[in-house]
């Protein structure tokens, strides 16, 4: 582990300075200047007392605990990244872990890929909507698990964008197994199997700081 860059962007991420820092490991503050500029290494007893100040859940960056909440509930919840053009499973509930069928396959820091037609539909979407940059309020979708053809469940997700303490966006998604005729429902209101909720058009970077979701589009 590159310990100067862990310790640099764990200060920024928390506001300490050098000489906290210095302080809550017990060496001066140019030695911290020196580590987080690659010039010295620490002593096996120092990474001791690196590892235990980053890991430290009151020193954990907010989108850490986040995160935790996700792993530890009830309900059947995932948070996706995108990489490169890739959509990545980031973290998954505990509960959609053991759901099984058709969830055991998104596993933390493997690709999501499907030769399902809906969800290659969905996932490309989400790209081209830009729902992780920031540009969307939330997404609603309705897919279908099928197995060699034949329909087996069909659900309804609906994806919220969250971003982490480096400014980097998610989509949390909430999944709920609905009826065939519940998904036709919404594929009638929808038009398609995306609903995606907008920012209002007078909510820009200049604008409110909180901009109001006001405007739903059908993505077909």
């Amino acid at each position: 582990m590159n310990w100067g860059k862990e310790l640099r962007a764990f200060r920024q991420r928390t506001g300490l300075k050098q000489e906290a820092a210095a302080h809550l490991l017990g060496v001066s503050q140019a030695y911290v200047s020196r580590l987080e500029n690659s010039t010295a290494s620490p002593s096996s007893q120092l990474e001791m007392k690196l590892e235990r100040l980053l890991q430290e859940p009151e020193h954990r960056p907010l989108f850490e605990h986040f995160r935790t909440t996700i792993s530890h509930s009830p309900h059947l919840i995932s948070m996706l990244a995108e990489i490169d053009g890739k959509i990545y499973v980031d973290t998954v509930s505990e509960a959609l872990r053991d759901y099984g069928t058709p969830f055991q396959r998104l596993l933390p820091g493997e690709v999501l890929e499907s030769a399902n037609s809906d969800v290659i539909e969905i996932l490309d979407a989400f790209l081209d909507l830009g729902a992780f940059s920031g540009r969307i309020a939330s997404m609603q979708v309705t897919w279908t698990y099928d197995y060699e053809g034949e329909p087996v469940s069909h659900w309804r997700t609906t994806e919220i964008p969250v971003r982490d303490d480096a400014g980097r966006w998610y989509l949390h998604g909430a999944h709920v197994e609905i009826s065939a005729e519940e998904k036709a429902q919404l594929l009638r209101d929808w038009g398609g199997h995306i609903k995606v909720r907008t920012f209002s058009a007078d909510s820009d970077a200049e604008g409110d700081a909180e901009p109001k979701p006001a405007n739903d589009i059908e993505a077909a």
